[in-house]
């Protein structure tokens, strides 16, 4: 089991996270925040001189966490969790030196998978999938080192209606 660890300790950060192989550590020089126009938090941010640098987080009028996202030296590292405005979780992206890597999850609004697509550093590689709103795959295709392999399209009830081998025939 992965173990994950985001966290802003007084003037510093620290991001652990061994799926990713990510054991960073930083210091937060410039903190910046916005507020709604009646006085809620709507994101705060880190800087190191203009870079994005430590945790950047928005939240909707309500307070409910809307994206959390980590940076360092202005580039995306670790896990990015974005939400729909009522909690549930919207993606699940994966970020190394700023780049995507590894699965890149996306949800519908009652949790069902709707996309998964792999990279490796910043190249599709490795399944992708797109799903009905019942969880039926819609679509698959699969890369290797960013050049697509194939390419299914599947109906609502699952059945196979084209690829990319048809279509270039």
């Amino acid at each position: 089991m992965s173990r994950d660890k985001y966290e802003k300790i007084g003037k510093q950060f620290r991001i652990l996270d061994e799926e990713l192989g990510i054991d960073l550590e930083g210091n937060l020089e410039f903190s910046e925040k916005e507020h709604f126009p009646d006085g809620q938090l709507r994101f705060e941010s880190y800087r190191k001189e203009e870079k994005l640098h430590g945790p950047s987080i928005y939240y909707d009028k309500s307070g409910q966490i809307l994206s959390e996202t980590w940076y360092f030296e202005g580039g995306k590292v670790g896990k990015v969790y974005r939400f729909f405005s009522t909690g549930e979780l919207y993606s699940l992206e994966r970020f190394v030196k700023g780049v995507p890597h590894l699965a890149q999850e996306y949800y519908y609004l009652d949790g069902t998978l709707k996309t998964i697509i792999h990279y490796e550093k910043g190249v599709f590689h490795g399944e992708t999938k797109l799903f009905w709103p019942d969880g039926t795959l819609k679509r698959h295709a699969v890369f290797s080192n960013g050049k697509k392999q194939s390419d299914e399209f599947y109906d609502e009830e699952g059945h196979l209606i084209g690829d990319t081998k048809k279509a270039l025939s």
